[in-house]
């Protein structure tokens, strides 16, 4: 099984890792489009917004109240969108080739595991 950076993760459970193992080139392309969304979602309402809170404190006090409500609002969106990504991308991953071969229903898909393993990172050679 080949591992690929663009659909690596250090927490996918065995099943996700499966699954990304057996896509084909187009499905990897549009997994890592998603990817690249919500990396850009993350950093707009959580990265951005914690950097303004902490920027705030120390520089931008006349801006203080404000842009931290504005701030934690972001932040708040970001939490409650979280059970739709993961819903989103459970519907993506099931919706394979593999996926559907297989009858792998998105309600039964576990996207992480947290239990100590050895890393399998990318090769030179896996990199597509």
């Amino acid at each position: 099984m080949s591992v690929d950076w663009r659909t690596w993760s250090p927490w996918q459970s065995a099943e996700v890792r499966e699954i990304c193992a057996h896509m084909t080139e187009a499905e990897r392309r549009k997994i890592a489009r998603d990817a690249t969304l919500y990396g850009l979602w993350v950093g707009a309402t959580l990265a951005m917004p914690i950097q303004l809170i902490v920027l705030s404190s120390f520089s931008f006090k006349h801006l203080g109240p404000s842009l931290v409500v504005i701030a934690s609002t972001l932040i708040g969106l970001h939490v409650a969108c979280i059970p739709q990504w993961q819903t989103r991308v459970r519907r993506e991953l099931c919706s394979t080739a593999w996926a559907k071969k297989r009858g792998l229903m998105p309600e039964h898909l576990r996207l992480f595991s947290f239990r100590a393993r050895k890393l399998e990172l990318p090769l030179n050679d896996d990199l597509k």
